[in-house]
Parts: structure tokens; C-alpha cells; sequence
């Protein structure tokens, strides 16, 4: 499959690193759409990317990241067929394939950008820039105090995978009326962020909407959840607070690797050298 031809790489067309950044995000979100389309594994943009979808019709426009959502049973549908189809310049990025990759003080998976890197961190994990991928499991309570502490819980377990397991074990055997959440709520500072979590009828059906010059999928609940995360989530923040998750002077840079073994090089900067 040749994925230069279907999705080709754009970066040098933005006006700007952030543009270009952002069109870098965008091209792997087209990938992942088409390949979950086409082994039917189901996706659902959460977090700042769904306010940006409803508000913006694409990227906040100066957000610097990409998150999607994924329930566990596609999320395994997801690393079986979908990964395995990822193109040789994005990295999937786990506990599993990045030994450095830090269980349980992470978002669970990320698609990873082999050509770029976000220049504030000198991690030893792959830091190339990044599609989130949050996996979202019907094992907790509806509070972000709860769903933190059973998060800092399963944090003894020591991988993903056990996680996974005794997840699948409480959604199963719970008495209680459980909701989503992911292994993303873990710090007791998060509890300012309002409350990240999504009910089933919420997530029950799946819709489109546009995204940049593409369609995603999206919860049939999107309004109640940007409603309880954000508040009046259609009113733009002042000026001063209209910032990424890096400043102008850390901005992740489109054009140079990460300190990581899956790394490729800027192909057409090597040709201009």
C-alpha cells in the first residue's frame, strides 16, 4: 500500500512550525481513519481535538497535539490488524514496543512521527510528535477522584496488559454502574481538569463530523462530554491563555528526529544538504 500516494506528506507547506506540526498530526489521523475503516476498528476523537472538531472544524488553532479514544475490545482489534499496516515512518508507540516507555505515567499508546520530535524533552522513549491514543475501559466510578485512585491502584500491576485484565475483570463482575475512563487520569492535580470520563449511552453510537478536509468519528454524546470537561466549551479562552502545550520557544520541530533507534531522517532536507 503505498501511503505516499494516498496520503502525502505535506509538512513543508505550512506557513508555520505550528502549521506545520499540525499537518504532520493530521496526515496520521488520515491514516489511522483509513486503515480502522478498513478493518472496521472503531475510534472517537476525545479532549481538546473533540472541542477543536465542534468549535474550530479542525486543530484548535493553537493546539500542538492530537487524541483519539478507542474502547479496549478495539483498541486489541486495533495493535492485531491496524498496526501491523502502519507505514515504515510512524512508530506505534506502547509499553510493549518502547522498552523506556514509561507504564502507567503516560497516555497507553501513541502513533509516533518518526521524522520530528518535541524538543522539550530529552527522554529515552520516542518523542517524535504524536497522535494519543486513549484506551478506555468501563471499570470506573463516575468521579475524577475515584477514577484517579484506581488508576494509582492498577499503577501496581506493571504493564498494560495486566491492567487490561483486571479492568476486564471489574466491568464484568462490578455491582455498580460503571463509566469510561483511561489510564490518562492518574495524578490527584488532574482533579481541577473537570471531569474526563464518558458514559456508555454517550459512546454507544458513533458519528462524523468534519475535521481539517476530513470527516472522524466522534461520541453521539460529544455535548455532554465537552460540557462537563469544559464547561462553556464554545467560549474562547483570553488571549493570554490561547497557548499549546508548548511554548513558542519549545515548539516540537517537523523536521528533526528524536534521540530514539525508530528514527528516519527529513528526506528532502537530506536532498537540499
Amino acid at each position: 500500500m503505498n501511503f505516499d500516494l494516498l496520503f502525502p506528506d505535506e509538512r513543508e507547506t505550512g506557513k508555520t512550525r505550528l502549521q506545520q506540526c499540525q499537518l504532520v498530526m493530521l496526515r496520521m489521523l488520515k491514516i489511522l481513519d483509513f486503515l480502522c475503516i478498513r478493518h472496521q476498528v472503531q475510534y472517537f476523537l476525545v479532549g481538546g481535538s473533540l472541542l477543536g472538531a465542534i468549535r474550530h472544524k479542525g486543530f484548535i488553532p493553537w493546539d500542538d497535539d492530537l487524541d483519539i479514544g478507542m474502547t479496549r475490545n478495539n483498541y486489541e482489534k486495533f495493535v492485531e490488524l491496524v498496526v501491523p499496516e502502519l507505514p515504515k515512518d510512524i512508530f506505534f508507540q506502547s509499553d510493549e514496543t518502547d522498552t523506556n516507555y514509561p507504564y502507567s505515567t503516560q497516555v497507553e499508546a501513541r502513533l509516533r512521527d518518526k521524522y520530528s520530535s518535541y524538543s522539550r524533552n530529552n527522554n529515552k522513549w520516542h518523542e517524535g510528535l504524536a497522535i494519543d491514543i486513549f484506551v478506555y475501559d468501563r471499570s470506573f466510578l463516575p468521579h475524577n477522584f475515584f477514577i484517579i485512585i484506581e488508576n494509582m491502584l492498577m499503577g501496581l500491576l506493571g504493564n498494560n496488559r495486566r491492567r487490561a485484565k483486571v479492568l476486564k475483570w471489574i466491568e464484568k463482575n462490578s455491582p455498580f454502574r460503571l463509566v469510561y475512563a483511561s489510564s490518562y487520569m492518574q495524578k490527584l492535580g488532574m482533579l481541577k481538569f473537570g471531569t474526563n470520563f464518558i458514559r456508555e449511552n454517550e459512546i454507544s453510537q458513533l458519528i462524523k463530523t468534519k475535521f481539517e478536509d476530513i470527516e472522524v468519528l466522534i461520541p453521539s454524546g460529544w455535548n455532554d462530554c465537552l460540557k462537563r470537561q469544559y464547561g462553556n466549551y464554545m467560549q474562547l479562552p483570553p488571549v493570554e491563555k490561547q497557548n499549546g502545550h508548548h511554548s513558542i520557544a519549545d515548539m516540537p520541530d517537523p523536521f528533526t528526529p528524536c534521540n530514539h533507534y525508530e528514527i528516519l531522517h527529513w528526506r528532502k532536507l537530506d536532498l537540499k544538504s
